[in-house]
This record gives C-alpha cells, sequence and structure tokens, in this order.
C-alpha cells in the first residue's frame, strides 16, 4: 500500500529496516474513489494527511467566471496535508479511480520521529515547492507545444520516480480539458499542441496511457531539465556528488529545437 511512498524515499537515502517498517505500517483509513469524486471533502479531519495509493488527483481553483485551473497533480506516493488553515477556494478532484491513504496526525508524527525520514519529508517539500515555480515559468514563458511538452516531461520523470514509467511509457489518465487546465490553455490550443507533438512523432496516447517515441527531442524542444525534480542534494553518495547543472548538446546551443 505503500510501496510507491517508499520509492520517493529511498531516492532520498538508504532506508534502515525500521525506517521502511515505518512507512510500511502507516496507520490510516484507506479509501478508493471514482474519477470525479473530491476525497477531501468527505475525509477532511484538519491536520491528516492524505497519501496517493493508487490513481491520480488535482488540486484547482475556480475563478469567478467558472474556468478552472489545475494547480497541481498528484501522483502515486505523493502527500497532500488537509489543514484547517488553507484557502478555501482550493480543491481536490480525482482526476482517474483510485484510492488514498488517509493517514492521522500521529501516524506522520511517528515518521518524522526517525530523523532520516524527517529530513526525507523536508525534501519532498521543497521539491513540491520547485515544481510549483517551475509550473509559473512553463505556461508564462513557453509556446503551447513547448508549455504541453514539458508537462509530459514532467509527468513522465515523476511517474519514473516511483517506479511506474516502463519502457518509455506510462499511465497518463488526464483528459485533453485536464491538460488545458493545467496549462493555460484553451481545448482548441491544447488539441492542437498535441496534434503537432504527434504529428512529429514525439508522443503516443493509447488508452489512456502515454508512450514518449523520442525523449530526447521532446526534451529539447520543452527546454526540460530534471533538476528540479530529483537532482536535489540527497543522502545518497553517488546522486549528492552528480554535477547540478547538466550539458547542453551542442547542437540546442546553436539551433533550438523546432517542430515543423
Amino acid at each position: 500500500m505503500t510501496e510507491r511512498l517508499i520509492a520517493r524515499f529511498q531516492r532520498w537515502a538508504e532506508l534502515s529496516s525500521a525506517e521502511e517498517e515505518a512507512l510500511r505500517t502507516l496507520p490510516g483509513e484507506l479509501v478508493t474513489f471514482a474519477r470525479g469524486d473530491h476525497p477531501l471533502r468527505s475525509h477532511h479531519a484538519a491536520g491528516c494527511t492524505m497519501l496517493m495509493v493508487d490513481g491520480w488527483a488535482a488540486h484547482y481553483k475556480d475563478a469567478i467566471s467558472g474556468k478552472r485551473t489545475i494547480v497541481e497533480i498528484l501522483l502515486p506516493g505523493d502527500l497532500a496535508v488537509w489543514s484547517a488553515i488553507r484557502d478555501p477556494g482550493l480543491e481536490t478532484v480525482m482526476v482517474s479511480a483510485g484510492s488514498a491513504l488517509f493517514i492521522p496526525q500521529a501516524g506522520m508524527d511517528r515518521l518524522r520521529a526517525h530523523p532520516a525520514l524527517q529530513r526525507g519529508l523536508d525534501w519532498m517539500a521543497r521539491i513540491r515547492e520547485a515544481t510549483f515555480a517551475e509550473w509559473l515559468v512553463n505556461i508564462s514563458s513557453r509556446k503551447a507545444y513547448a508549455r504541453l511538452a514539458h508537462l509530459l516531461c514532467e509527468l513522465s520523470t515523476r511517474m519514473n520516480s516511483v517506479g511506474m514509467f516502463d519502457h518509455e511509457e506510462c499511465e497518463l489518465p488526464l483528459t485533453q480539458v485536464d491538460l488545458a487546465n493545467a496549462l493555460a490553455m484553451t481545448n482548441v490550443h491544447l488539441n492542437l499542441a498535441l496534434q503537432r507533438l504527434r504529428r512529429a512523432k514525439l508522443v503516443k496516447f493509447a488508452n489512456k496511457r502515454l508512450v514518449i517515441l523520442n525523449h530526447r527531442e521532446l526534451e529539447g524542444i520543452a527546454d526540460f531539465d530534471d533538476q528540479y525534480l530529483l537532482r536535489w542534494p540527497t543522502e545518497l553518495p553517488e546522486r549528492r556528488d552528480r554535477p547540478r547543472g547538466r550539458a547542453v548538446p551542442e547542437e540546442r546551443r546553436h539551433k533550438p529545437w523546432r517542430l515543423w
């Protein structure tokens, strides 16, 4: 039930048997939801933490005009804390069928009693903050097709971090409306961007799954660098010592990737 969360922590540090056991035995109520359900409306004990076990969810806000904006996508292994001190306009909705574990405050306190897990929770929170900033940069500075390419690169990288991206393929239950709401686009512009990436033979969508046909070119078009997601300093020596910056390929240095 907590395997995806354990996979996230293993990106941070080598876990001891006691730390793994603390994660495997997290107390809480496991609840199954359908797409369109609002999990935190029905399970909103102040201070509880929602762990996505399987399925996807999204945080969103609706403008007075009715336009919806998705501000964060929650994947398996992600944590969301419900607090009584919060923006009442921020809602959470399931964008696929799935289940979530609602962990009481006492359960999270048990995790934080392990220093490595406490530091890992802080690491995950910093990555979340960095992702918010990257989303703002993405919607404000990139063209529609590059904006979409960046989000697809991000989602595939995040799914890979919990062992759910295999052979350049992963689940993608988001509809075109969901993608448009996450990228500050109209549905028409989102459809045009999708068709452009498809015609370039960079991605394929089938049965609610994403297949990346040319990862290198997709990242080039998106100007994507996973540093904000996974390459933070960690307690793993082989990852801590990796360079923070990524060398730009020679061809990209002189000629940006273009879609014709």
